[in-house]
């Protein structure tokens, strides 16, 4: 199914809507004009109802023993059957994730094996009944073991990764038992891996919850169904949203009640469709009680034609059907409508697609533009059509076919070809956007428009180099999760625009934006902003049982989906087939090819690999071979990085590197004081040698939820140079350093009485890491007074610096009183700090201690930042009377850990360029026998919730958060087990203001944080 998502630039959209452009025809037609045509469109966007189905999956948060419950052990051997050798008695998890009793088994399987090798577990019923069957498991690397439920209605399988909810009770669903038959749970793997054995619980449910939950999902769609009482959520949305489904895997179900405009009718040569940005990951929809399609892949577009079930002037009911059973790789499965909904109406004939290639000759200034277009009939008849486009910042070029032949129900593809004179090119530090609107019209008039932004710019390859608009660049950027603790997968706009000005103004210019298709609103930003990048398929495991070897249509539909809706985004200069695939030389290389002849043929193809290092992997057996450029994802597991580098060198000499993944361990703790000196020792790979290596993509520009192995206990996979609540780490710093195309930003004597002095700027050498030519830079300096007050600001205009180019010249100031910081910055042509130089006059002023909370592991101190800071700490003592000092922080607050040293006293210090403070007032702590309380990340209210992210421990139980309008007396409570953030339901005209918190941990209460005000 084909997702037809026009009019990508919503704000040009909206200016075009009813403006009437005129076209004229080139091919004989006379002084014959055509209108854009308006797109009729109905947003489904808003609040749904929302609800699931017991036994359709499960929430492992609000999973509990209890006495009538059966549990077995791998250890009781009476229960349990093990079948085929290599089984392995383990006492020690991986990754220190707990198990039942005194052991588990574990065991590697070969492609196979299954049949002959595998564990049951016999309940040996002693009543006939009905029970909800769970497992757990420690980690192990397999990511999908088969489990199978024998059962009175025979047997159901389920695939669940061993990578991910370790520890965890995972049910498997719901069933009838009869004590006679010979009931079990097996455990097997159809692929190779490791798969764990552990336990298994079979949780009794009453015979009234197993029979409605047999026959809702029969009527849960139907239009007459009462949906009422069901949870309100947000679309786009994830049904985490909701606490209760925080941790929730399987299916749910959405509904909604509409009414078409008043003033659409229903019309013999019109289409209605439906259209989905992404349902994670299986979807099923129906309308008015009829299934009108499925889906599967949980982030790629598709639309359902519903003319004939859709009705005009009267209620329809929409009901999704979502489930997000599957589990990719280490990321959140975050399950529901997770992008927008939109009801389409469009004539019979239609612009299905336009794909846009622009080709600049560099020395002319020219361009040559290739026009391809989808048409698209619907009707039972043969269609003759018109077909005119223009470019509205280009007058006086039309690209026309008159009378274009379309058979009945089928598509047709035509070429328009022109030529552009005088264009101006997309470069990431100048991204200049075009709009090509199309118009397709019969003797009748116009039937259908679309219109896409579109850049022109060149990218080459040479064995060592990447070429954009002919210059050789290097240059990185990183792998941003596409997610947020709170919106998941569904990002709205803002923490889009937030995130794409985030990776900007740290430096990045080219990335690889991590597997998967991503929101087309944040390739919409790449597009604005200036970031190249290479998007990928959701394709990580080619064992996956939706994949099907070796033509792999699902993938195929998958990757047509994300072409053709982001084919035309200059942003995008290549695809991805993959990531970290095993076995893949037929794979790589038969879709590389399908890229290439089906769908792009303009772009760059890649298949991104951890593997091309290894010896078993060469020329022959490695699709690195097909590739365009190499993009390979270095991690210290594979060995020292020169030698990787070596090692891909030696057997492909011939195609540049791109370094499209590298991390190092995560960080001990969320704090934002996380910094990794060793980004600075790689980057030294990439200066002055290697020259191959065009470029670097760190993983992760952000923290990101995660139910994978080695997880923090916020369910955070804490390796960003942000968190997962926005906020900058250390380390945000150093890759602006890192990503600097500058080597030098010098001063000279800065003396206030004389007016002026020298500056200096050296780009960085071809051969160093960023380099790139400077065009339209500008050097902006301004001095601030204590308060962050601009007490004087100019600009200076820089000539255009290639690079290894110097440049000298001087700045001159007014005269002024008292300045606090005169801070010099390189900016780029749109705004981008680039480099800067601080020059700090004062020191700072003497900081206030806000409030003091302390338990008995330690004392965190909160102090409210001030302007012109850069980091504080504090000075302690202790009862043996020895002073000692913290660590500095970026952050608002201070925690010393005691090591079972009492702190007596404490003081802050703020620190700047220049120095450091003087020590505030000293404050006296009281002692306390309670835990320290979380911290508060973020607070905020939308969709009508209080949002609250905070710290979270492994053994925290519940946490209780307490709100109101007033500061002194927070009288409304919450109570939640939901770690990392919770949201709270307000009654309508319920705004409160400030918020505080506390957890307990075996039965008893930490201490109450602060109180702190919500942000607005």
């Amino acid at each position: 199914m084909n997702f037809k998502n026009r009019n990508k630039n919503h704000s040009v959209v909206r200016s075009l809507m009813f403006c009437m452009l005129a076209f004229l025809a080139a091919c004989g037609t006379k002084n014959r004009t055509i209108a854009l045509v308006p797109e009729a469109t109905f947003s489904l966007n808003g609040t749904w109802k929302f609800n699931t189905i017991y036994g359709q999956g499960y929430n492992y948060m609000n999973v509990t023993k209890s006495s009538s419950d059966i549990v077995i052990d791998n250890s009781d051997k009476d229960k349990v059957e093990i079948k085929g050798n290599k089984w392995i008695v383990k006492k020690e998890a991986a990754k220190d994730y707990p198990f039942q009793g005194n052991d588990f088994l574990i065991r590697n399987f070969g492609q196979g094996e299954h049949k002959e090798n595998y564990v049951r577990f016999h309940p040996k019923l002693k009543k006939s009944g009905y029970y909800e069957a769970f497992i757990t498991h420690p980690y192990a690397s397999h990511s999908k073991p088969l489990y199978t439920v024998k059962h009175k209605k025979g047997a159901t399988t389920k695939k669940v990764s061993s990578r991910t909810y370790c520890g965890e009770w995972i049910s498997l669903g719901i069933f009838q038992f009869d004590k006679e038959d010979d009931n079990y749970i097996e455990i097997t793997a159809a692929t190779e891996g490791q798969v764990p054995v552990d336990a298994v619980m079979f949780q009794p449910i009453s015979k009234e919850i197993y029979e409605e939950a047999q026959a809702l999902p029969n009527q849960i769609f139907l239009p007459a169904h009462d949906d009422s009482k069901w949870h309100d959520l947000q679309v786009p949305g994830h049904w985490g949203m909701i606490n209760s489904y925080s941790n929730y895997t399987g299916t749910g179900w959405y509904r909604k009640t509409f009414e078409l405009p008043s003033h659409w009718s229903q019309q013999e040569n019109e289409r209605i469709r439906i259209q989905f940005g992404a349902v994670y990951h299986l979807a099923k929809v129906y309308l008015n009680g009829t299934l009108v399609g499925e889906h599967r892949g949980g982030l790629t577009p598709f639309e359902l034609d519903i003319t004939n079930v859709v009705k005009f002037g009267e209620k329809n009911v929409v009901a999704v059907e979502a489930n997000n059973d599957f589990i990719v790789g280490a990321t959140w499965n975050w399950g529901g409508i997770i992008r927008d909904v939109t009801i389409k109406k469009d004539n019979e004939v239609r612009i299905q697609h336009q794909y846009i290639h622009a080709d600049p000759d560099l020395e002319k200034g020219t361009a040559t533009v290739s026009l391809k277009i989808k048409l698209e009939n619907n009707s039972a008849k043969v269609k003759k059509v018109d077909v005119f486009a223009n470019i509205k910042e280009i007058s006086g070029v039309t690209l026309s076919q008159k009378e274009v032949e379309v058979a009945a129900n089928s598509i047709k593809t035509i070429v328009l070809k022109g030529k552009l004179e005088h264009v101006k090119l997309w470069h990431f530090d100048d991204p200049n956007l075009y709009t090509l609107q199309t118009t397709i019209a019969d003797e009748t008039g116009g039937l259908d428009s679309q219109v896409d932004n579109f850049g022109i710019r060149k990218i080459e390859l040479t064995k060592s180099q990447m070429l954009l608009n002919g210059e050789p660049i290097r240059t990185g950027g990183f792998n941003r999760v596409s997610e947020n603790r709170y919106f998941g997968s569904s990002e709205p706009l803002e923490i889009l625009e937030r995130d794409v000005d985030l990776m900007k103004a740290s430096g990045a210019n080219f990335m690889r934006i991590m597997h998967g298709t991503q929101n087309e609103k944040l390739i919409e930003l790449c597009d604005k902003k200036g970031i190249l990048l290479f998007e990928e398929v959701n394709v990580r495991h080619l064992e996956n049982a939706e994949f099907t070897a070796p033509e792999y249509p699902l993938i195929k539909q998958w990757t047509t989906e994300m072409i053709e809706r982001d084919a035309n985004h200059p942003s995008i200069i290549g695809w991805s087939v993959g990531n970290e695939l095993k076995h893949h030389y037929d794979y790589a290389k038969m879709m590389i090819e399908y890229v290439k002849t089906e769908l792009d043929a303009h772009r760059l193809v890649t298949c991104v690999s951890n593997s091309g290092q290894k010896p078993a992997y060469t020329p022959e057996t490695d699709p690195n071979t097909h590739v365009d450029l190499i993009m390979h994802n270095m991690y210290r597991w594979q060995g020292k990085p020169q030698e990787i580098l070596n090692t891909l060198r030696e057997k492909w000499p011939n195609k540049p590197i791109f370094i499209s993944e590298y991390g190092f361990d995560p960080y001990p703790t969320a704090s934002l004081d996380g910094d990794k000196p060793i980004v600075s020792e790689w980057n030294n790979h990439y200066r002055g040698k290697n020259e191959f290596v065009i470029g670097t993509s760190m993983w992760t520009f952000n923290d990101y939820r995660s139910g994978y192995g080695g997880t923090s206990a916020e369910e955070n996979r804490v390796w960003g140079v942000i968190n997962v609540w926005g906020q900058k780490r250390r380390l945000f710093e150093r890759f602006q350093k890192e990503n600097s195309p500058v080597e030098v930003l010098a001063l000279g004597e800065v003396d206030l009485a004389k007016k002026s002095t020298t500056i200096k700027v050296k780009t960085k050498d071809l051969s160093n890491y960023p380099s790139y030519t400077l065009t339209n830079y500008k050097l902006a300096y301004t001095f601030y007074s204590e308060s962050g007050e601009v007490l004087f600001q100019k600009n200076v205009g820089l000539p255009t610096l290639k690079p290894g180019a110097s440049w000298e010249g001087t700045i001159d100031w007014d005269e002024f009183k008292n300045p606090y910081l005169l801070k010099v910055s390189l900016i780029n042509p749109l705004g981008y700090e680039r480099a800067k130089k601080e020059v700090f006059f004062k020191l700072p002023t003497t900081p206030e201690i806000q409030e003091i909370v302390a338990g008995k592991e330690g004392v965190r101190v909160y102090f409210d930042k001030a302007y012109g800071v850069k980091e504080y700490k504090v000075a302690y003592t202790t009862l043996d009377g020895k002073m000692h000092y913290s660590a500095p922080t970026i952050s608002d607050f201070v925690e010393i850990n005691t090591e079972k040293k009492q702190v007596k006293e404490v003081a802050l210090i703020a620190i700047n360029g220049k120095g450091e403070s003087q020590a505030s007032e000293t404050s006296i702590v009281k002692g306390s026998s309670k835990k320290l309380p979380p911290v508060i990340w973020e607070s905020f209210i939308k969709h009508n919730k209080l949002v609250i992210g905070y710290s979270s421990d492994f053994e925290d139980e519940v946490y209780t958060v307490y709100y109101g309008t007033n500061p002194e007396e927070l009288t409304k409570k919450k109570t939640s087990n939901v770690r990392g953030m919770m949201t709270i339901d307000l009654a309508d005209g319920d705004q409160p203001a400030y918020v505080k918190i506390q957890r307990r941990i075996n039965g008893k209460w930490s201490a109450l944080s602060p109180v702190f005000k919500i942000n607005q």
